[in-house]
Protein backbone atom coordinates (compact mmCIF):
# COMPACT_ATOMS: atom_id res chain seq x y z
CA UNK A 1 0.00 0.00 0.00
CA UNK A 2 1.33 3.51 -0.80
CA UNK A 3 0.03 6.85 -1.09
CA UNK A 4 0.80 10.51 -0.44
CA UNK A 5 -0.52 12.81 2.90
CA UNK A 6 -3.48 14.33 0.10
CA UNK A 7 -4.07 11.55 -1.71
CA UNK A 8 -6.39 8.39 -0.85
CA UNK A 9 -4.94 5.06 0.10
CA UNK A 10 -4.44 2.78 -2.47
CA UNK A 11 -2.76 -0.43 -3.36
CA UNK A 12 1.31 -0.14 -4.78
CA UNK A 13 0.85 -2.28 -7.73
CA UNK A 14 4.52 -2.88 -7.90
CA UNK A 15 5.02 -5.86 -5.43
CA UNK A 16 1.25 -7.52 -6.54
CA UNK A 17 3.12 -7.26 -10.40
CA UNK A 18 6.15 -8.43 -8.54
CA UNK A 19 4.70 -11.48 -6.85
CA UNK A 20 2.22 -12.21 -10.01
CA UNK A 21 5.60 -12.77 -11.97
CA UNK A 22 7.34 -15.02 -9.46
CA UNK A 23 4.15 -17.17 -9.78
CA UNK A 24 3.65 -17.06 -13.00
CA UNK A 25 7.75 -18.21 -13.33
CA UNK A 26 7.31 -20.99 -10.77
CA UNK A 27 4.43 -22.19 -13.22
CA UNK A 28 6.73 -22.30 -15.95
CA UNK A 29 9.55 -23.60 -14.05
CA UNK A 30 7.16 -26.66 -12.31
CA UNK A 31 6.01 -27.43 -16.17
CA UNK A 32 9.59 -27.65 -17.50
CA UNK A 33 10.84 -29.50 -14.88
CA UNK A 34 7.98 -32.31 -15.22
CA UNK A 35 8.41 -32.29 -18.68
CA UNK A 36 12.11 -33.16 -18.98
CA UNK A 37 11.97 -34.74 -15.67
CA UNK A 38 14.99 -32.76 -13.70
CA UNK A 39 14.85 -35.40 -10.82
CA UNK A 40 15.88 -38.04 -12.69
CA UNK A 41 19.29 -39.46 -11.78
CA UNK A 42 20.93 -40.46 -15.18
CA UNK A 43 22.78 -43.36 -14.08
CA UNK A 44 25.28 -43.74 -17.59
CA UNK A 45 25.17 -47.30 -19.19
CA UNK A 46 27.69 -48.52 -21.82
CA UNK A 47 27.07 -51.60 -24.28
CA UNK A 48 29.64 -54.51 -23.54
CA UNK A 49 32.36 -54.25 -26.43
CA UNK A 50 35.36 -56.23 -26.56
CA UNK A 51 37.32 -53.35 -28.09
CA UNK A 52 37.83 -51.48 -24.99
CA UNK A 53 39.50 -52.64 -21.31
CA UNK A 54 36.90 -50.56 -19.44
CA UNK A 55 34.65 -53.09 -18.10
CA UNK A 56 32.49 -50.55 -16.02
CA UNK A 57 29.17 -51.06 -16.33
CA UNK A 58 28.33 -47.58 -15.99
CA UNK A 59 31.64 -45.22 -17.17
CA UNK A 60 30.38 -42.14 -14.60
CA UNK A 61 32.82 -39.47 -15.65
CA UNK A 62 34.65 -37.15 -14.34
CA UNK A 63 32.60 -34.14 -12.12
CA UNK A 64 34.29 -31.90 -13.89
CA UNK A 65 33.86 -32.81 -16.96
CA UNK A 66 30.99 -33.30 -16.65
CA UNK A 67 29.86 -30.28 -15.98
CA UNK A 68 31.92 -28.38 -18.16
CA UNK A 69 29.60 -30.37 -21.02
CA UNK A 70 26.11 -29.75 -19.18
CA UNK A 71 26.07 -26.69 -16.85
CA UNK A 72 26.93 -23.97 -19.77
CA UNK A 73 24.18 -25.12 -21.64
CA UNK A 74 21.81 -25.46 -18.57
CA UNK A 75 22.26 -22.12 -17.88
CA UNK A 76 21.70 -20.61 -20.54
CA UNK A 77 18.41 -22.36 -21.49
CA UNK A 78 17.71 -21.20 -17.81
CA UNK A 79 18.29 -17.65 -18.86
CA UNK A 80 16.08 -17.58 -21.75
CA UNK A 81 13.54 -19.35 -20.25
CA UNK A 82 13.51 -16.25 -17.61
CA UNK A 83 13.94 -13.57 -20.19
CA UNK A 84 11.06 -15.22 -21.93
CA UNK A 85 8.73 -15.28 -19.04
CA UNK A 86 9.64 -11.86 -18.08
CA UNK A 87 8.40 -10.20 -21.69
CA UNK A 88 5.42 -12.34 -21.70
CA UNK A 89 4.61 -11.01 -18.60
CA UNK A 90 3.92 -7.63 -19.43
CA UNK A 91 1.52 -9.12 -21.74
CA UNK A 92 -0.32 -12.18 -19.50
CA UNK A 93 -0.38 -9.98 -16.49
CA UNK A 94 -3.03 -6.82 -17.14
CA UNK A 95 -5.01 -9.20 -19.38
CA UNK A 96 -5.23 -12.16 -17.38
CA UNK A 97 -4.02 -11.89 -14.17
CA UNK A 98 -4.14 -8.18 -13.24
CA UNK A 99 -7.84 -7.83 -11.92
CA UNK A 100 -7.60 -11.22 -9.50
CA UNK A 101 -4.10 -10.33 -8.23
CA UNK A 102 -5.34 -6.91 -7.32
CA UNK A 103 -8.90 -8.28 -5.69
CA UNK A 104 -6.66 -10.82 -3.44
CA UNK A 105 -4.67 -8.42 -2.27
CA UNK A 106 -7.60 -5.61 -1.84
CA UNK A 107 -8.95 -9.03 0.42
CA UNK A 108 -6.03 -9.18 2.53
CA UNK A 109 -4.95 -5.56 2.66
CA UNK A 110 -8.66 -4.42 3.72
CA UNK A 111 -7.83 -7.03 7.14
CA UNK A 112 -5.67 -4.09 8.67
CA UNK A 113 -6.21 -1.13 6.71
CA UNK A 114 -9.34 1.08 5.49
CA UNK A 115 -9.96 1.76 1.66
CA UNK A 116 -12.28 3.42 -0.03
CA UNK A 117 -14.56 1.91 -2.78
CA UNK A 118 -12.50 3.72 -5.71
CA UNK A 119 -9.59 1.61 -4.70
CA UNK A 120 -11.28 -1.98 -5.27
CA UNK A 121 -10.08 -1.46 -9.02
CA UNK A 122 -6.75 -0.05 -10.77
CA UNK A 123 -7.20 3.57 -11.55
CA UNK A 124 -5.72 2.96 -15.01
CA UNK A 125 -6.23 0.37 -17.82
CA UNK A 126 -2.67 0.51 -18.65
CA UNK A 127 -0.69 -0.26 -15.43
CA UNK A 128 1.77 2.04 -14.57
CA UNK A 129 4.98 -0.20 -13.76
CA UNK A 130 6.09 -0.56 -17.23
CA UNK A 131 8.43 -0.45 -18.86
CA UNK A 132 10.65 0.40 -15.53
CA UNK A 133 9.72 -2.71 -14.04
CA UNK A 134 10.48 -4.76 -16.66
CA UNK A 135 13.93 -4.64 -15.86
CA UNK A 136 13.41 -5.02 -12.06
CA UNK A 137 12.05 -8.13 -12.38
CA UNK A 138 14.26 -9.76 -15.41
CA UNK A 139 17.45 -9.93 -12.66
CA UNK A 140 15.60 -11.39 -9.47
CA UNK A 141 13.47 -14.04 -12.11
CA UNK A 142 17.35 -14.38 -13.99
CA UNK A 143 18.73 -15.35 -10.30
CA UNK A 144 16.02 -17.59 -9.42
CA UNK A 145 15.90 -19.83 -12.68
CA UNK A 146 19.73 -20.37 -12.54
CA UNK A 147 19.83 -21.24 -9.07
CA UNK A 148 16.77 -23.78 -9.95
CA UNK A 149 18.84 -25.00 -12.87
CA UNK A 150 22.08 -25.43 -10.82
CA UNK A 151 20.59 -27.12 -7.82
CA UNK A 152 19.17 -29.47 -10.26
CA UNK A 153 22.41 -30.19 -12.12
CA UNK A 154 24.47 -30.52 -9.12
CA UNK A 155 21.76 -33.00 -7.23
CA UNK A 156 22.38 -35.32 -10.28
CA UNK A 157 25.97 -35.03 -10.23
CA UNK A 158 26.24 -35.89 -7.32
CA UNK A 159 23.82 -38.56 -6.53
CA UNK A 160 24.60 -40.40 -9.70
CA UNK A 161 27.95 -41.13 -8.68
CA UNK A 162 29.48 -44.90 -8.12
CA UNK A 163 28.41 -46.31 -4.89
CA UNK A 164 31.85 -46.14 -3.27
CA UNK A 165 33.37 -44.53 -0.56
CA UNK A 166 37.16 -43.97 -0.50
CA UNK A 167 37.16 -46.98 -3.18
CA UNK A 168 35.33 -49.39 -1.75
CA UNK A 169 31.45 -50.19 -1.70
CA UNK A 170 29.36 -48.52 -0.01
CA UNK A 171 28.44 -51.33 2.32
CA UNK A 172 31.40 -52.19 3.40
CA UNK A 173 31.66 -49.55 6.66
CA UNK A 174 28.60 -51.76 7.68
CA UNK A 175 28.04 -54.01 10.48
CA UNK A 176 26.63 -56.50 8.56
CA UNK A 177 28.23 -55.81 4.94
CA UNK A 178 26.36 -58.90 2.85
CA UNK A 179 23.06 -58.38 5.22
CA UNK A 180 23.26 -54.41 4.07
CA UNK A 181 23.35 -55.34 0.36
CA UNK A 182 20.98 -58.04 0.74
CA UNK A 183 18.59 -55.45 2.20
CA UNK A 184 18.90 -53.14 -0.88
CA UNK A 185 18.56 -56.10 -3.43
CA UNK A 186 15.31 -56.58 -1.62
CA UNK A 187 14.22 -52.88 -1.32
CA UNK A 188 11.01 -51.93 -3.34
CA UNK A 189 12.12 -48.52 -3.66
CA UNK A 190 12.91 -48.95 -7.64
CA UNK A 191 16.05 -45.91 -6.64
CA UNK A 192 17.23 -48.15 -3.63
CA UNK A 193 17.30 -51.66 -5.55
CA UNK A 194 19.54 -49.53 -8.32
CA UNK A 195 21.89 -48.82 -6.18
CA UNK A 196 22.05 -52.34 -4.74
CA UNK A 197 22.76 -53.87 -8.11
CA UNK A 198 24.93 -51.25 -8.91
CA UNK A 199 27.15 -52.00 -6.28
CA UNK A 200 26.51 -55.54 -6.58
CA UNK A 201 28.61 -55.34 -10.27
CA UNK A 202 31.47 -53.38 -8.82
CA UNK A 203 31.76 -56.33 -6.13
CA UNK A 204 31.74 -58.92 -8.83
CA UNK A 205 33.93 -57.14 -10.87
CA UNK A 206 36.52 -55.21 -8.70
CA UNK A 207 36.41 -56.09 -4.68
CA UNK A 208 37.48 -60.62 -4.52
CA UNK A 209 37.20 -60.44 -0.57
CA UNK A 210 33.52 -59.31 -1.14
CA UNK A 211 33.11 -62.06 -3.74
CA UNK A 212 34.66 -64.34 -0.84
CA UNK A 213 32.59 -63.25 1.87
CA UNK A 214 29.16 -63.79 -0.58
CA UNK A 215 30.77 -67.74 -1.30
CA UNK A 216 31.51 -68.41 2.14
CA UNK A 217 28.24 -66.76 4.30
CA UNK A 218 25.99 -70.02 4.11
CA UNK A 219 24.42 -70.10 7.77
CA UNK A 220 22.68 -66.91 6.88
CA UNK A 221 18.58 -66.39 7.66
CA UNK A 222 16.66 -67.18 4.57
CA UNK A 223 19.62 -69.16 2.82
CA UNK A 224 23.17 -68.71 1.81
CA UNK A 225 23.85 -65.35 1.11
CA UNK A 226 24.72 -66.63 -2.87
CA UNK A 227 21.43 -68.23 -2.75
CA UNK A 228 19.94 -64.80 -2.04
CA UNK A 229 21.65 -63.18 -4.13
CA UNK A 230 20.84 -65.59 -6.70
CA UNK A 231 17.24 -65.16 -6.49
CA UNK A 232 17.39 -61.37 -6.85
CA UNK A 233 19.56 -61.04 -9.80
CA UNK A 234 17.67 -64.59 -11.36
CA UNK A 235 14.12 -62.61 -10.73
CA UNK A 236 15.38 -59.62 -12.58
CA UNK A 237 16.26 -61.24 -15.74
CA UNK A 238 12.99 -63.26 -15.66
CA UNK A 239 11.00 -60.38 -15.05
CA UNK A 240 12.10 -59.83 -19.01
CA UNK A 241 10.31 -62.79 -20.25
CA UNK A 242 6.85 -62.42 -18.10
CA UNK A 243 6.31 -59.28 -19.38
CA UNK A 244 7.14 -60.43 -23.04
CA UNK A 245 4.83 -63.35 -22.77
CA UNK A 246 2.10 -60.92 -21.14
CA UNK A 247 2.05 -58.58 -23.86
CA UNK A 248 1.59 -61.72 -26.64
CA UNK A 249 -1.20 -63.53 -24.35
CA UNK A 250 -2.93 -60.51 -22.10
CA UNK A 251 -4.65 -61.47 -19.45
CA UNK A 252 -8.68 -61.41 -20.21
CA UNK A 253 -10.66 -58.87 -18.25
CA UNK A 254 -12.43 -61.10 -15.98
CA UNK A 255 -16.31 -59.24 -14.88
CA UNK A 256 -17.46 -59.74 -11.84
CA UNK A 257 -19.73 -62.59 -11.17
CA UNK A 258 -23.34 -61.29 -10.89
CA UNK A 259 -25.10 -61.39 -7.50
CA UNK A 260 -27.70 -64.07 -6.40
CA UNK A 261 -31.11 -62.44 -6.83
CA UNK A 262 -32.80 -62.53 -4.01
CA UNK A 263 -36.05 -64.59 -4.72
CA UNK A 264 -39.56 -62.63 -3.68
CA UNK A 265 -42.71 -63.93 -2.60
CA UNK A 266 -45.44 -64.64 -5.19
CA UNK A 267 -48.52 -62.44 -4.55
CA UNK A 268 -51.87 -64.14 -5.51
CA UNK A 269 -53.56 -61.39 -6.94
CA UNK A 270 -56.93 -61.78 -9.18
CA UNK A 271 -57.37 -62.87 -12.72
CA UNK A 272 -56.32 -60.30 -15.60
CA UNK A 273 -59.49 -58.72 -17.39
CA UNK A 274 -56.96 -56.86 -19.82
CA UNK A 275 -54.34 -57.70 -22.27
CA UNK A 276 -50.84 -57.74 -20.53
CA UNK A 277 -48.45 -54.53 -21.01
CA UNK A 278 -46.04 -55.28 -24.53
CA UNK A 279 -42.65 -55.90 -23.49
CA UNK A 280 -41.02 -54.95 -26.72
CA UNK A 281 -39.84 -51.30 -27.66
CA UNK A 282 -42.46 -48.99 -28.76
CA UNK A 283 -40.31 -47.09 -30.88
CA UNK A 284 -39.35 -49.54 -33.26
CA UNK A 285 -42.38 -48.88 -35.28
CA UNK A 286 -41.88 -45.06 -35.54
CA UNK A 287 -41.54 -43.94 -39.27
CA UNK A 288 -38.53 -42.81 -40.13
CA UNK A 289 -37.57 -38.93 -40.43
CA UNK A 290 -37.79 -37.29 -44.40
CA UNK A 291 -36.36 -34.08 -43.58
CA UNK A 292 -32.61 -33.38 -44.05
CA UNK A 293 -31.83 -33.47 -40.41
CA UNK A 294 -33.20 -36.60 -39.57
CA UNK A 295 -31.48 -38.15 -42.75
CA UNK A 296 -28.41 -37.22 -41.70
CA UNK A 297 -28.91 -38.29 -37.84
CA UNK A 298 -30.19 -41.40 -38.65
CA UNK A 299 -26.55 -42.24 -41.65
CA UNK A 300 -24.23 -40.68 -39.37
CA UNK A 301 -26.10 -43.12 -36.15
CA UNK A 302 -25.49 -46.39 -38.19
CA UNK A 303 -22.35 -44.97 -39.35
CA UNK A 304 -21.27 -44.56 -35.70
CA UNK A 305 -23.03 -47.71 -34.19
CA UNK A 306 -20.71 -49.50 -37.11
CA UNK A 307 -17.46 -48.07 -36.31
CA UNK A 308 -18.43 -48.29 -32.59
CA UNK A 309 -19.10 -52.16 -32.87
CA UNK A 310 -16.25 -53.27 -35.43
CA UNK A 311 -14.31 -56.21 -34.22
CA UNK A 312 -10.91 -54.78 -34.95
CA UNK A 313 -10.88 -52.23 -32.47
CA UNK A 314 -10.88 -52.50 -28.87
CA UNK A 315 -12.12 -49.96 -26.62
CA UNK A 316 -9.32 -48.09 -26.09
CA UNK A 317 -8.56 -47.71 -29.58
CA UNK A 318 -12.36 -46.35 -30.65
CA UNK A 319 -12.45 -43.71 -27.55
CA UNK A 320 -8.79 -42.40 -29.03
CA UNK A 321 -10.27 -41.97 -32.35
CA UNK A 322 -13.16 -40.58 -31.69
CA UNK A 323 -10.79 -37.98 -29.37
CA UNK A 324 -8.48 -37.07 -31.97
CA UNK A 325 -11.23 -36.98 -34.85
CA UNK A 326 -13.24 -34.37 -32.45
CA UNK A 327 -10.27 -31.99 -31.40
CA UNK A 328 -8.35 -32.29 -34.70
CA UNK A 329 -11.05 -32.07 -37.28
CA UNK A 330 -12.07 -28.56 -36.94
CA UNK A 331 -8.18 -27.69 -37.25
CA UNK A 332 -6.85 -30.00 -40.14
CA UNK A 333 -10.07 -30.42 -42.25
CA UNK A 334 -12.35 -27.22 -43.46
CA UNK A 335 -16.23 -26.94 -42.55
CA UNK A 336 -16.91 -28.53 -46.26
CA UNK A 337 -14.45 -31.80 -45.93
CA UNK A 338 -15.57 -32.61 -42.24
CA UNK A 339 -19.57 -32.33 -43.34
CA UNK A 340 -18.43 -34.45 -46.09
CA UNK A 341 -16.93 -36.97 -43.88
CA UNK A 342 -19.72 -36.78 -41.29
CA UNK A 343 -22.90 -36.73 -44.12
CA UNK A 344 -21.30 -40.12 -45.59
CA UNK A 345 -21.11 -42.99 -43.47
CA UNK A 346 -18.52 -45.16 -45.93
CA UNK A 347 -16.73 -42.43 -45.65
CA UNK A 348 -16.37 -42.09 -42.13
CA UNK A 349 -15.82 -45.42 -41.97
CA UNK A 350 -12.33 -45.03 -43.95
CA UNK A 351 -11.12 -43.41 -41.27
CA UNK A 352 -10.65 -46.86 -39.46
CA UNK A 353 -9.32 -48.52 -42.42
CA UNK A 354 -10.48 -51.93 -43.17
CA UNK A 355 -10.46 -54.57 -41.11
CA UNK A 356 -7.87 -56.40 -42.37
CA UNK A 357 -5.60 -53.45 -42.19
CA UNK A 358 -6.34 -52.06 -38.58
CA UNK A 359 -3.10 -52.74 -37.61
CA UNK A 360 -0.95 -51.57 -40.64
CA UNK A 361 0.12 -48.00 -40.31
CA UNK A 362 0.95 -47.72 -44.49
CA UNK A 363 -2.86 -48.76 -45.32
CA UNK A 364 -4.45 -45.96 -43.31
CA UNK A 365 -6.60 -43.36 -44.36
CA UNK A 366 -4.64 -40.12 -45.45
CA UNK A 367 -6.90 -37.86 -43.56
CA UNK A 368 -6.55 -39.97 -40.35
CA UNK A 369 -2.94 -39.71 -41.18
CA UNK A 370 -2.91 -36.08 -41.95
CA UNK A 371 -4.65 -35.81 -37.92
CA UNK A 372 -1.86 -38.02 -36.08
CA UNK A 373 1.36 -36.02 -38.04
CA UNK A 374 -0.34 -32.94 -36.91
CA UNK A 375 1.08 -31.70 -33.30
CA UNK A 376 -2.51 -32.82 -31.84
CA UNK A 377 -2.12 -36.24 -33.10
CA UNK A 378 1.27 -36.26 -31.33
CA UNK A 379 -0.21 -37.61 -27.60
CA UNK A 380 -1.47 -40.48 -29.63
CA UNK A 381 1.08 -41.87 -31.67
CA UNK A 382 2.41 -45.45 -30.35
CA UNK A 383 5.81 -45.24 -31.51
CA UNK A 384 7.64 -49.06 -31.84
CA UNK A 385 10.70 -47.62 -29.78
CA UNK A 386 8.25 -46.58 -26.75
CA UNK A 387 5.70 -49.92 -26.82
CA UNK A 388 9.02 -52.25 -26.90
CA UNK A 389 10.78 -50.32 -24.53
CA UNK A 390 7.92 -50.33 -22.79
CA UNK A 391 7.22 -54.03 -22.25
CA UNK A 392 11.15 -55.26 -22.26
CA UNK A 393 12.04 -52.91 -19.56
CA UNK A 394 8.87 -52.22 -17.83
CA UNK A 395 6.59 -48.71 -16.89
CA UNK A 396 6.36 -46.37 -15.25
CA UNK A 397 9.85 -46.32 -14.83
CA UNK A 398 12.46 -47.88 -16.99
CA UNK A 399 14.88 -51.24 -15.44
CA UNK A 400 17.76 -50.58 -17.77
CA UNK A 401 20.04 -50.50 -15.42
CA UNK A 402 18.55 -53.31 -13.10
CA UNK A 403 18.94 -55.66 -15.91
CA UNK A 404 22.30 -54.97 -16.72
CA UNK A 405 23.45 -54.99 -13.50
CA UNK A 406 21.51 -58.16 -12.73
CA UNK A 407 23.13 -59.87 -15.98
CA UNK A 408 26.83 -58.45 -15.38
CA UNK A 409 26.98 -59.79 -11.30
CA UNK A 410 25.38 -62.97 -12.15
CA UNK A 411 27.53 -64.08 -14.98
CA UNK A 412 31.08 -62.36 -13.20
CA UNK A 413 30.02 -63.85 -9.30
CA UNK A 414 29.56 -67.62 -10.89
CA UNK A 415 32.74 -67.20 -13.02
CA UNK A 416 34.70 -65.85 -9.90
CA UNK A 417 33.34 -68.97 -8.31
CA UNK A 418 35.86 -71.76 -9.95
CA UNK A 419 38.67 -69.91 -7.93
CA UNK A 420 37.09 -68.14 -5.30
CA UNK A 421 34.25 -70.51 -3.73
CA UNK A 422 35.56 -73.27 -1.23
CA UNK A 423 32.78 -75.76 -1.18
CA UNK A 424 31.67 -75.92 -4.88
CA UNK A 425 28.44 -75.31 -4.37
CA UNK A 426 28.19 -72.24 -6.48
CA UNK A 427 28.93 -74.38 -9.85
CA UNK A 428 25.57 -76.23 -9.19
CA UNK A 429 23.78 -73.05 -10.39
CA UNK A 430 25.37 -72.97 -13.35
CA UNK A 431 23.03 -75.09 -15.89
CA UNK A 432 19.83 -73.15 -14.84
CA UNK A 433 21.76 -69.70 -14.67
CA UNK A 434 22.96 -70.46 -18.89
CA UNK A 435 19.18 -71.61 -19.35
CA UNK A 436 17.70 -68.46 -18.23
CA UNK A 437 19.84 -66.20 -20.20
CA UNK A 438 19.61 -68.64 -23.14
CA UNK A 439 16.02 -68.44 -22.97
CA UNK A 440 16.03 -64.73 -22.57
CA UNK A 441 18.27 -63.99 -25.13
CA UNK A 442 16.11 -66.18 -27.72
CA UNK A 443 12.58 -65.03 -26.51
CA UNK A 444 14.04 -61.37 -26.71
CA UNK A 445 15.73 -61.24 -29.83
CA UNK A 446 12.46 -63.24 -31.68
CA UNK A 447 10.38 -60.21 -30.29
CA UNK A 448 12.35 -57.59 -31.08
CA UNK A 449 14.03 -58.57 -34.15
CA UNK A 450 11.76 -61.45 -35.80
CA UNK A 451 7.89 -59.30 -35.93
CA UNK A 452 6.82 -60.77 -32.80
CA UNK A 453 5.68 -57.22 -31.79
CA UNK A 454 3.80 -55.15 -34.98
CA UNK A 455 3.89 -51.94 -35.50
CA UNK A 456 0.63 -50.14 -33.69
CA UNK A 457 -1.38 -48.36 -36.25
CA UNK A 458 -0.91 -44.91 -34.91
CA UNK A 459 2.95 -44.91 -35.67
CA UNK A 460 2.71 -43.42 -38.91
CA UNK A 461 6.38 -43.28 -39.60
CA UNK A 462 7.28 -46.89 -39.18
CA UNK A 463 8.91 -47.90 -42.84
CA UNK A 464 6.08 -49.92 -44.67
CA UNK A 465 6.48 -54.10 -45.35
CA UNK A 466 7.73 -53.42 -48.43
CA UNK A 467 10.89 -52.04 -46.92
CA UNK A 468 12.13 -54.98 -44.87
CA UNK A 469 15.46 -53.46 -44.58
CA UNK A 470 14.15 -49.98 -43.24
CA UNK A 471 12.26 -52.02 -40.87
CA UNK A 472 15.16 -54.20 -39.53
CA UNK A 473 16.86 -50.50 -38.56
CA UNK A 474 13.70 -49.81 -37.38
CA UNK A 475 13.43 -52.45 -34.93
CA UNK A 476 16.76 -51.64 -33.52
CA UNK A 477 16.01 -49.74 -30.50
CA UNK A 478 18.81 -48.42 -28.33
CA UNK A 479 17.88 -49.55 -25.13
CA UNK A 480 16.99 -52.88 -25.83
CA UNK A 481 20.15 -53.29 -27.86
CA UNK A 482 21.67 -52.57 -24.60
CA UNK A 483 19.99 -55.52 -23.00
CA UNK A 484 20.40 -57.78 -25.66
CA UNK A 485 24.65 -56.95 -25.99
CA UNK A 486 24.69 -57.69 -22.14
CA UNK A 487 22.56 -61.10 -22.18
CA UNK A 488 24.83 -62.40 -25.29
CA UNK A 489 28.37 -60.77 -23.82
CA UNK A 490 27.25 -62.81 -20.01
CA UNK A 491 26.30 -65.99 -22.01
CA UNK A 492 29.19 -66.11 -23.98
CA UNK A 493 31.53 -65.16 -20.55
CA UNK A 494 30.03 -67.85 -19.15
CA UNK A 495 30.45 -70.76 -21.71
CA UNK A 496 33.65 -69.68 -22.06
CA UNK A 497 34.92 -69.95 -18.41
CA UNK A 498 33.26 -73.46 -17.67
CA UNK A 499 34.11 -74.93 -21.12
CA UNK A 500 36.15 -77.64 -19.85
CA UNK A 501 33.22 -78.57 -17.20
CA UNK A 502 30.26 -78.18 -19.38
CA UNK A 503 29.17 -81.83 -19.54
CA UNK A 504 29.92 -82.33 -16.40
CA UNK A 505 27.71 -79.71 -15.13
CA UNK A 506 24.95 -80.79 -17.55
CA UNK A 507 25.50 -78.77 -20.18
CA UNK A 508 25.12 -80.66 -23.46
CA UNK A 509 23.43 -81.24 -26.68
CA UNK A 510 20.22 -79.05 -27.00
CA UNK A 511 20.69 -77.26 -24.06
CA UNK A 512 24.65 -76.08 -25.54
CA UNK A 513 23.64 -76.03 -29.15
CA UNK A 514 21.07 -73.06 -28.12
CA UNK A 515 23.39 -71.43 -25.67
CA UNK A 516 26.00 -71.27 -28.51
CA UNK A 517 23.24 -69.85 -30.99
CA UNK A 518 22.21 -67.45 -28.27
CA UNK A 519 26.13 -66.21 -27.28
CA UNK A 520 26.39 -65.68 -31.13
CA UNK A 521 29.68 -68.28 -30.95
CA UNK A 522 30.71 -71.27 -33.00
CA UNK A 523 29.48 -74.36 -31.08
CA UNK A 524 32.91 -76.22 -32.37
CA UNK A 525 34.82 -73.70 -30.23
CA UNK A 526 32.88 -74.06 -27.17
CA UNK A 527 33.09 -78.65 -26.72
Amino acid sequence: MGYRPHERPTLNERPIYLHSFHAFLACVQAVFHLYYDYDRIAVPIAERSSKTNDERTHPVPPTSKYLQGVLLPELVAGALRSVTVAAASLVIYPIFFRGFAWSWSLYVAKLFFSFPRSAAEPHSFVPSIFPYFFFKTLAPGLMLVLSWQTANIFYSVFIGKEPLKRGQPLTTEAKDPNGSLLSGLKAKKEIVKTFALWELSLISQRVPDRRKAIFNEIDREGGSAWSQVLACTTDVIKAINTRIEESKNPAPVTKPLPQAEKSEPVLQTLPRLSEPIKDGNIFTTAPKGTSRQDKFGDAFSSAAKSFGQSEDWTPTARARVRDVFDRASSAVLSPEQKQKFLGSPQKFKLLTGSPSTTHKPEDMNPVLAQILRSPIGQPFRQTYAQRLSAIVLGTPESSLSLIVDAVESLTRLLIASLAEDPYGKVQADVPSAVRLLTQTTLALNAFAHQSGLDAHWTDIYFPPSTDPQAQAVARLVPDVEIVLAALRGGLKDLLTAFRPYLRDIGIAGKDLRLATEAAGIDGEGVL
